[in-house]
């Protein structure tokens, strides 16, 4: 039948001979419109008068949803379960009233080979037409699209998928655009747009972190079973350029995009081995780098993004490929994985080689890759942070590290102890802090199984306890030699420097008489050195309402955990037993346990718990625990305990980043939940440790008689009458600890130990910078007119000029950094796109302004975008697009597109 009508408004019919006959066009197949066929077979027993309607589907359109058609007071039966004379038998022998709906899953039958044809005589003829009650439902208004649905029709059998595609279909659609949106359906895109389609369709040969091209995926078979393979090769052709009649798959559009996009981004020839794989379409191959970094930047897809990537990159074996290229030329590459790890094994060997030549342009570089797709993305098969940017970190670390040593070239002049005191607190911890968090980052690598940073370890070891600390040991111990005019040991004061024995009266005691009211946390981590102290000054400075001042403290010798406790304590008097365990005493009593500490606190109104009891304490039971109390000291250990055990030693810059993590969480819970404004955090010492292993030149060997020394240490001996040696710095503890005892030490020179017992490559005890200058942090909380002053923003950034109009699909902007980068000016990181609306028409880059210079010139950054080849509206407004890491919008500035016009001239 070619009618195509209204089935709600009125029901055609007509007589054929004395048979009447009914067509309705019904878009049935499987599961489709049964409450419609429903609806219309009875108006039809109604309006008609009819007990019989001859239903007959020659197509089986209808054939797997009979179940699902219900009449009220009709019996449905099908006439292939039925023989003709069992038939008329029932219809003739029935009640006269009652409805039947015989259903012929074949072709009307000619009368002469119809046995039931009598019954036909009076009875209904009823039809279905799918592809013209499609047509209407899907409201397209081109009627020659007719065959083109009855085509298609094994599309149309399931409901849901007609649903699905009446969201996309517009009433002037032709086939193609039909099929386009047939695909989305069928791999369930978010978008009705290629891109969108092929992310989904790839998506489905990723199971289990695995990329099996080789088996159909039930999307691909779909596509195959709806015969829409023509389509998409058509697709394929005039989205990318994509033809190859020889060998053409899916593999090989893969291996072609991707290889098309390499070539799009290297700034030199590809290799002869893929350089045949690039499609040779100049107006289309863009599109090749523009769907893949949309793939890259999509939530939804970017993993299996790594796995498709990961796949061609072993089938094209790019590792190897690579080794020939340098750093230039593969920074704006982002295909492939094996990108990232030729750039960092460059980068190395350069860092390696370089005499602090070139450290500019490779520390530019780290941030060009720091902000690109691998540094960035999250791996499947892995719950650890992204390697790539630990390791690019780790590089930049090293490059900091060796730009200081080449500063300092001619070694470390200071006419006095306190200038090389003060140099080590202004600049000299940095040798250690970036050795430290260049370690802490490597061994993360290591862990993980690369091996990248081996070789530079080993650079970064020479630099360190090879040249830092032998000319810092070197220089730091002319003060400390008897034979110096100004021997330290005799005195052991700094001018401006307050030693560690004078803690509470210097930092505690006045704030405590200032107020009645005034109330002081004291956090004291055990082995918490300088260094580390001012990074966590950095990490609570940027945090909003509070203030963290650091200062340094000269640390008592030995510089060992029971001496150090007990000079932060009040006291009177400090006093070592002459014993076996060599006791410190505050006032004539022991203050070696916590309860000991907090009975000499519990007289200035104090008491001492431990870190993890105070944290473990909900926000109501540790303001009861802390009401009382004027003075209270925490007690914090986890870098001594992880790093004076031999068998964990090696993780002390673990133990170290932990430390930090918790202390600022202990500040936290003191501010936030304790009611408290300031608390003052310290240590008992600080702590050496070098990744090298001791050599038997490391250990010193005395000539001392062992009964009278009272105590040990791989750092120091401790006892009376001990006598002098050359090996050795010698002092007495009434002098370096105000101890009314005088006890005198044996200090080995440098960085030796007297023994490698309990681990040897993490120690204190000794007079090395690392070991007594001892950090004093004091955090407020900041209020009043001061509390403004500690917000903490993002830096700002703008477009520079103004581009209203896009002649070219390869646009570059510049955008400059409107304020530099401070403790409370955080750097801000973006994603900067061309959109339509929220779609996507162009890759999307992403780029940190992170820049701590005054200078506008040095804050400035270019970003360069590929737009999709597609057909535009210059009438319309399209928008650049600035969003951040969460997706929220940061800025939209309107363009023009008018790259047509462009290309007229």
């Amino acid at each position: 039948m070619d009618d195509c009508y209204d089935w709600y408004h009125r029901l055609p019919y007509w007589f054929n001979g004395k048979i009447k006959k009914h067509n309705l066009s019904l878009c049935g197949e499987k599961h489709m419109n049964t409450n419609q066929i429903s609806e219309t077979l009875n108006q039809i027993f109604l309006e008609k008068n009819k007990r019989i309607i001859f239903w007959y589907d020659g197509d089986k359109e209808f054939d797997e949803s009979l179940s699902s058609i219900t009449i009220p007071d009709a019996e449905l039966l099908r006439l292939d379960e039925h023989g003709a004379l069992e038939l008329k038998i029932k219809l003739e022998s029935e009640n006269p009233k009652d409805k039947f709906i015989l259903y012929a899953p074949w072709h009307e039958t000619p009368p002469e080979d119809d046995w039931l044809f009598d019954i036909r005589l009076y009875s209904h003829s009823f039809h279905a037409d799918n592809a013209s009650i499609i047509l209407k439902e899907l409201n397209l208004e081109n009627q020659s699209l007719h065959p083109y649905i009855k085509q298609r029709k094994a599309f149309f059998r399931s409901q849901d998928r007609l649903n699905r595609l009446k969201k996309w279909v517009q009433p002037n659609d032709a086939e193609d655009d039909i099929d386009l949106k047939m695909l989305a359906v069928i791999t369930r895109a978010d978008l009705a747009e290629p891109f969108s389609i092929l992310m989904k369709l790839f998506d489905s040969f990723c199971q289990d972190g695995k990329f099996n091209i080789e088996e159909p995926s039930k999307v691909w078979t779909e596509i195959e079973k709806f015969e829409l393979t023509s389509f998409f090769k058509k697709l394929l052709a005039r989205t990318f350029g994509y033809v190859n009649e020889e060998s053409p798959g899916l593999i090989d559009f893969l291996i072609r995009v991707f290889i098309t996009d390499f070539s799009n981004t290297i700034k030199a020839d590809l290799p002869p081995s893929l350089s045949h794989f690039v499609i040779q379409s100049p107006s289309l191959s863009m599109n090749s780098s523009v769907f893949l970094s949309q793939w890259r930047s999509n939530t939804g897809h970017f993993k299996n993004y790594n796995i498709v990537s990961q796949f061609i990159g072993k089938r094209l074996k790019t590792d190897d490929l690579l080794v020939s290229y340098d750093i230039e030329s593969l920074l704006e590459v982002m295909t492939f994985a094996a990108v990232e790890r030729r750039i960092i094994s460059a980068m190395r060997d350069q860092i390696i080689k370089t005499n602090g030549i070139g450290f500019q342009e490779i520390q530019e570089s780290i941030k060009i890759r720091l902000d690109g797709y691998w540094a960035t993305t999250v791996f499947a098969d892995t719950d650890q942070a992204n390697l790539y940017k630990t390791v690019y970190h780790a590089l930049e670390n090293a490059i900091r590290l060796f730009e200081l040593r080449k500063k300092y070239d001619a070694g470390f002049s200071y006419p006095a102890a306190q200038d090389m005191f003060s140099a080590y607190v202004n600049e000299l911890f940095l040798f250690d802090q970036y050795y430290r968090i260049f370690h802490e980052l490597a061994d993360k690598a290591d862990f993980a199984g690369w091996d990248i940073l081996k070789s530079l370890r080993e650079t970064v070891e020479d630099c360190y306890s090879g040249w830092f600390m032998d000319k810092l040991c070197l220089k730091w111990g002319d003060f400390l030699e008897a034979r110096h005019a100004d021997n330290l040991f005799e005195k052991w004061r700094l001018p401006g420097v307050s030693n560690q024995y004078d803690f509470f009266s210097r930092y505690i005691e006045p704030t405590l008489k200032e107020s009645t009211r005034n109330r002081l946390f004291v956090i004291v981590s055990d082995a918490f050195r300088f260094e580390t102290a001012e990074e966590l000054s950095r990490v609570i400075n940027g945090k909003y309402r509070l203030k963290a001042d650091i200062e340094p403290m000269l640390g008592v010798l030995p510089s060992y955990t029971a001496l150090g406790m007990a000079c932060l304590l009040p006291h009177q008097t400090i006093a070592i037993k002459d014993s076996a365990n060599a006791d410190v005493l505050i006032d004539g009593k022991p203050a070696g346990t916590l309860e000991q500490r907090a009975a000499v606190l519990s007289h200035y109104e104090g008491t001492a718990i431990k870190a993890d009891d105070l944290l473990s304490m909900s926000k109501d039971k540790g303001r009861e625990f802390v009401k009382p109390h004027r003075v209270i000291y925490i007690y914090h250990d986890q870098i001594d305990a992880v790093g004076d055990k031999a068998v964990s030693e090696s993780n002390t810059f673990d133990a170290v980043r932990k430390a930090i993590n918790e202390l600022y969480a202990l500040v936290s819970f003191i501010i936030n939940s304790l009611n408290g404004t300031r608390c003052i955090i310290t240590a008992d010492h600080g702590f050496i440790y070098q990744e090298k292993a001791p050599a038997p030149i490391d250990k010193s060997k005395l000539e001392i008689d062992l009964k009278d020394t009272v105590k040990t240490h791989k750092r120091f001996v401790m006892g009376k009458s001990l006598g002098i040696s050359d090996k050795a710095f010698s002092g007495n503890t009434s002098v370096t600890a105000h101890t009314e005892t005088e006890m005198e030490f044996l200090l080995p020179k440098g960085t030796n130990r007297l023994n490698f017992i309990g681990g040897a490559r993490f120690f204190h005890g000794g007079a090395m910078l690392q070991e007594i200058v001892l950090p004093v942090v004091t955090v407020t909380e900041m209020n009043g007119k001061h509390l403004e002053k500690s917000e903490v923003r993002h830096v700002g950034v703008s477009l520079l000029g103004s581009i209203k109009k896009l002649v070219t699909n390869r646009p570059i902007y510049k955008f400059i950094q409107t304020e530099p980068v401070s403790e409370r000016m955080k750097p801000v990181t973006l994603r900067i796109s061309l959109r339509d609306g929220n779609d996507l028409i162009s890759n999307e880059e992403t780029i940190t302004f992170d820049s701590t210079s005054s200078s506008l010139d040095d804050r400035q950054k270019t970003v360069k975008l590929a737009l999709k080849n597609d057909s535009y509206d210059n009438k319309k407004e399209y928008h650049l697009v600035l969003r951040n890491v969460d997706d929220t919008e940061y800025l939209r500035i309107p363009v023009i597109i008018d790259i047509a016009f462009a290309n007229d001239f």
